[in-house]
């Protein structure tokens, strides 16, 4: 099995929020041998990779898709009919598909399972030393905050109103509307380190996937969690294989090494022409039921 250490330091705040109480959002946490601990979910960074590797495809493709297609490159696809076997499609979904492949998919009929075991992100912490190997003399206590934002209603602000055809009528008897709220937040510098392992007969092509996704994520957006448009989330990070960094970003730039980039320009020659199947993400039932009230 292959697996990828990866380093997030914080540059901003991160805000992962796990529940919400009144005007109160929570950061995530598991419960632990070692008490409880902030984290961020494997499911959410595989919702990154997922979202930076379908970016990706499309923009080199130069290609739209349907709403069927869409969900299943972004989203991970539904199942929209009874599941059946088709070992030919799953076949050659997986040979024109390796992104798919490697992080799995529910295409209509049928569920495609993954390559891809995706870790949580722990804290480098006085709490995780003996879990992640890492010295350390801060506790995650001493790591997490709150900060108070204040959502207004621009409409009854008198300065904007003038931009508005109905300002009077959005003005008469109503009170200025502003709410207070919290978030909950881990402060920037903190590191954070996932393992993503990739399962016993993943190929070349799907470890260049997983390998282009990550490198598109960290070029255009290295963001991890939520409110990035409030400026959190921002963060430095490498990925390192069998101890040697191979992707790392800091400060916006970028360096990959020799042979995962020679990975990524394999999987990437290899997909230039997939547009013309993008019928296979397609429930085949659905579809051909579709094509029959057509007819």
């Amino acid at each position: 099995m292959m697996k990828i250490d990866i380093n997030y330091e914080m540059t901003a705040p991160l805000s992962h929020i796990g529940e919400t109480a009144s005007t109160g959002a929570y950061f995530n946490m598991v419960k632990t041998q070692v008490g409880r601990l902030p984290v961020i979910t494997g499911n959410s960074i595989r919702g990154q990779i997922r979202d930076a590797g379908a970016c990706e495809l499309l923009d080199r493709l130069g290609e739209k898709v349907d709403k069927e297609v869409f969900h299943v490159l972004f989203s991970g696809g539904n199942v929209s009919s009874s599941l059946k076997d088709d070992v030919g499609r799953a076949a050659a979904v997986r040979e024109h598909f390796p992104l798919i492949s490697v992080l799995g998919g529910a295409l209509g009929t049928m569920i495609m399972s993954g390559k891809l075991l995706c870790g949580f992100a722990y804290p480098v912490c006085r709490e995780t030393q003996d879990m992640l190997d890492v010295d350390c003399d801060v506790s995650w206590h001493d790591m997490i905050d709150e900060i108070e934002f204040t959502r207004t209603d621009d409409a009854k602000n008198d300065k904007l109103a003038k931009y508005m055809i109905d300002a009077e009528a959005e003005n008469t008897g109503t009170a200025s509307q502003q709410m207070r709220y919290s978030v909950q937040y881990i402060a920037a510098g903190t590191t954070f380190k996932q393992r993503l392992t990739l399962l016993p007969g993943t190929t070349d092509s799907e470890v260049g996937a997983l390998l282009s996704s990550i490198a598109h994520w960290w070029q255009t957006a290295p963001r991890l969690g939520g409110m990035s448009a409030k400026g959190f989330g921002m963060f430095d990070g490498y990925a390192e294989i069998d101890g040697r960094r191979v992707i790392e970003v800091n400060a916006g730039g970028m360096k990959i090494s020799e042979d995962v980039q020679a990975l990524i320009d394999k999987y990437r020659a290899e997909t230039n022409e997939c547009a013309r199947h993008f019928d296979l993400l397609k429930g085949a039932t659905k579809n051909a039921k579709k094509a029959d009230s057509t007819d």
